[in-house]
């Protein structure tokens, strides 16, 4: 008969916690001797006892906010430097935030907007991301690329913009548009000055492998 004390039992009985998302089982060899493991005995053993349950599937862990950034400026193709510009000018990266006129979210979509772009939730940040970033993406196509119509578009309404040819004679839409250029040029220039240098990897006459930044001229 498998005898263990009750103390290794406890201690192993907590190693054996969900949070390790093993099970212990315990029997005897066949010569008798007590036995404990996480791997599950093959065959048929004597006095088996089990410690532990199966780990529930770990769930999904949330998108970060980059992510999701990320994503969507991949998905259709606009610079995530400039979506990030225009969040901050937007809702200061507030996914509750909601202007005055009733616009809201992230990349602040107008109820309407929302409805017309297929966004269900406008206080869902994946979702009004990639609500803002397709739209604006529709903006860039229909102006041709062009970045400062394409930001007036979104802040006064494409129809306006594409009736005058120009960035409206508007304080607020003004503003709006050299905010963003302002701040997505320096972004820019950030990066830049903050770029990855070239890393070089090679082994030495010992085999030892160096990783730097400075070329080796062998």
């Amino acid at each position: 008969m498998l005898r263990i004390c009750l103390p290794i039992l406890l201690l192993l009985s907590l190693a054996a916690s969900p949070c390790l998302a093993e099970n212990l089982f315990f029997f005897s060899d066949e010569q008798g001797m007590p036995v404990f493991t996480n791997i599950p005995p093959v065959g048929m053993v004597e006095n088996l006892i089990v410690l532990g349950q199966p780990a529930e599937p770990a769930e999904e862990p949330e998108a970060s906010l980059d992510d999701i950034i990320e994503r969507a400026s991949l998905d259709y193709g606009v610079d995530s430097t400039l979506i990030r510009s225009i969040i901050k000018t937007e809702s200061n990266f507030n996914p509750r935030a909601v202007s005055p006129k009733g616009a809201q979210g992230l990349m602040q979509l107008m109820p309407a907007t929302a409805e017309w772009l297929g966004v269900k939730d406008s206080f869902d940040p994946e979702q009004n991301v990639r609500g803002g970033v397709g739209y604006f993406r529709m903006l860039m196509d229909r102006f041709n690329n062009d970045l400062e119509l394409s930001l007036a578009a979104y802040n006064a309404g494409e129809n306006l913009v594409g009736r005058l040819g120009r960035v409206p004679r508007i304080r607020e839409t003004e503003n709006y548009v050299r905010q963003i250029t302002e701040s997505y040029q320096k972004a820019g220039e950030i990066a830049r000055k903050e770029e990855v240098p070239v890393l070089y990897r090679y082994y030495d006459d010992t085999g030892v492998l160096h990783v730097t930044n400075v070329p080796s001229f062998e």
